[in-house]
């Protein structure tokens, strides 16, 4: 993926162009007169840093040790950023570097953690690590630029990001021959991914305040943060972001933020971009950090949370507003622990459903494709093959086309990230009581378009009435269907806002209906309660029926629904429930707390 066909071109221009040094001709005489003991030096450059730096003291940085010492001849630069630097020596053409540096207000942006990577062994930077990926600004304030003296005195952040990989190289004992082609080949990744022309390290005042540049370089040094010195090829860095500045560029633009809040916010997005990226260029064989699911991770998932046949291990609690809800499936997934906090008491018990108890009914869902309704091992129908992608899932709804995606997010069990998740829930349950597995997998599900399911086999159909026609469906004619017992004596029909009051045993209940259209493009019957409690009404669903020429069908709709919407606010978790016996104490952890004793 390296610009290598770039290095020998470059490399030539440059050692033609003395990149290494100068290649005046000598002050000697011709004449064999007495050569020279003293010589004349001067620099006139500029300092650049998103916009002119006004005020910073520049050095000839004689040891090359980026710093400015007392004896090293220094200027400071005018309101432009324009400096010059005049000494004499004894020395003709001596090696330096130039070193910039000024006080201003420290910046804002927050440093990820850095990547935690698996890397080749081949790879991997085995010497000792340098600390040349430091911030422009410290959280002092105090900055700092350096530049190679072959650049004519133009300091600015490009040539501070070569002296970064030069210093490194430097420290490793690169050759100089070495340090010259790799600089040839940054400068050909400097110009494609800052888009320049012309010399790359060149930079004015103007051109360092654009957006764009600027916006590039944050993302630059992104990536310096998360991969670091971790690797021994010093451009590792430049070489992926050359890769990905488009798609990193399309990932902030799709958040809908600027740049720097962006990736203050150290997003994972870019975290699966540079880990793709670096896989695919052959720096890394496993996963970059923790947060990403590796092949291990998918298959705790596969076998405790996805196939039915296998162990599940996975718990679910509803928000506050749903009396905290939980349930937990742990060994078969016939055993569910079911309950929920009323008045801060904790209610629940297990359900076995090899007993019969709470068993679900095979359904049959509508098929928009294949036009037909596909129950269990239905021979017409070939489900997608799973996909995982970064921390994603990728399937379909059962029997159907419709796409259905589980974003999971990766925890230590025992980090304080994982506790601080557990602290939002209710203390009631001591969740942070538990001695949780080594990885825990929290998961939101995200389904692209409304289901439509029936019961398998002996679903249940209601008569149309006789003018089997959906939009001449009447208040009196729901009433009728659904309540033949109670219509008309014992129900108050108001035909505007289509609601039917029912008296049942002198208990009132108040239901709406309303026409909607189905998965299939065909009318659906909805009829749901209103006048129940606020804390009941979002636990109480719509009863749904399909309207098929001179039948009504029972049907259930399952609405699409965002990873944040609908459920958003739901904690859904999966793990290892074999690790530790985690399962069952889990299930022993909770009824002790429902029999109101100490876990």
């Amino acid at each position: 993926m390296r610009l290598t066909h770039l290095s020998s071109l470059l490399l030539g221009t440059c050692l033609l162009s003395a990149c290494g040094g100068s290649n005046d001709d000598s002050d000697t005489p011709t004449d064999g007169g007495t050569p020279p003991t003293s010589f004349d030096h001067q620099v006139i450059g500029t300092v650049v840093y998103q916009g002119a730096v006004a005020g910073a003291e520049v050095c000839v940085d004689f040891n090359q040790n980026a710093s400015c010492e007392t004896n090293e001849p220094s200027s400071i630069a005018d309101a432009e950023g324009k400096y010059q630097i005049d000494w004499t020596s004894n020395v003709e053409m001596p090696v330096y570097d130039l070193v910039a540096n000024w006080q201003q207000a420290a910046e804002t942006a927050t440093k990820p953690a850095l990547l935690k990577a698996a890397f080749r062994t081949d790879a991997l930077n085995t010497r000792a690590q340098s600390d040349n990926t430091q911030a422009v600004i410290s959280m002092e304030g105090e900055g700092r630029l350096v530049a190679l003296q072959e650049h004519g005195g133009e300091i600015n952040a490009l040539t501070n990001l070569e002296f970064q990989r030069v210093a490194r190289m430097r420290a490793a004992g690169t050759t100089s021959l070495e340090i010259a082609s790799q600089r040839a080949l940054l400068a050909a990744m400097v110009l494609t991914i800052y888009e320049r022309q012309g010399n790359p390290y060149k930079l004015s005042a103007e051109q360092s305040l654009a957006p764009e540049f600027i916006d590039t370089y944050r993302l630059h040094r992104h990536l310096e943060a998360l991969i670091g010195d971790q690797l021994s090829d010093v451009l590792a860095v430049d070489d992926i972001m050359s890769m990905t500045r488009d798609q990193l560029r399309n990932l902030v633009e799709a958040s809908g933020m600027n740049t720097q809040d962006y990736l203050n916010n150290d997003p994972m997005a870019i975290r699966f971009l540079v880990n793709n990226a670096l896989l695919a260029a052959g720096y890394i064989e496993t996963p970059i950090d923790e947060k990403i699911m590796s092949y291990a991770d998918w298959q705790v998932i596969k076998n405790h949370f996805f196939e039915d046949d296998q162990l599940h291990s996975d718990f679910t609690l509803a928000p506050a507003k749903l009396h905290s809800a939980f349930t937990l499936t742990y060994g078969t997934p016939d055993l569910t622990f079911i309950g929920s906090i009323i008045e801060d008491k904790v209610n629940g018990r297990v359900f076995d459903y090899r007993e019969g108890e709470g068993t679900e009914t095979p359904e049959a869902c509508w098929n928009q494709e294949l036009e037909l309704w596909v129950g269990d091992d239905d021979k017409a129908y070939q489900a997608p093959e799973i996909r995982y992608i970064d921390n994603t899932l990728h399937t379909v709804y059962s029997g159907t086309f419709v796409p259905l995606t589980v974003e999971f997010t990766k925890y230590s069990g025992s980090g304080d990230e994982w506790q601080a998740v557990l602290s939002t829930t209710p203390p009631a349950l001591k969740l942070g009581e538990l001695s949780w597995p080594s990885q825990v997998y929290r998961y939101r599900i995200k389904q692209a378009a409304d289901v439509m399911c029936r019961v398998q086999d002996e679903f249940i159909t209601w008569p149309m009435p006789s003018h089997q026609d959906a939009e001449q469906l009447t208040t009196a004619d729901v009433a009728r269907l659904f309540w033949p017992a109670f219509y008309p004596d014992d129900t108050v029909i108001d035909e505007e806002n289509k609601t039917i009051k029912v008296n049942i045993t002198g208990q009132v209940e108040t239901h709406q209906w309303s026409l909607i259209t189905g998965p299939s493009d065909e009318p659906v019957l909805r009829v749901k309660q209103i006048d129940l409690p606020a804390a009941y009404a979002d636990m109480v669903s719509a009863d749904d029926y399909l309207i098929q020429g001179d039948k009504l069908i029972e049907v259930s709709i399952y609405e699409a629904t965002d990873y944040m919407s609908k459920f958003g606010d739901y904690l859904n978790v999966s793990f290892d429930g074999n690790e530790d016996n985690f399962n069952q104490r889990f299930q022993q952890h909770l009824e002790a707390i429902v029999k109101g004793q100490q876990p």
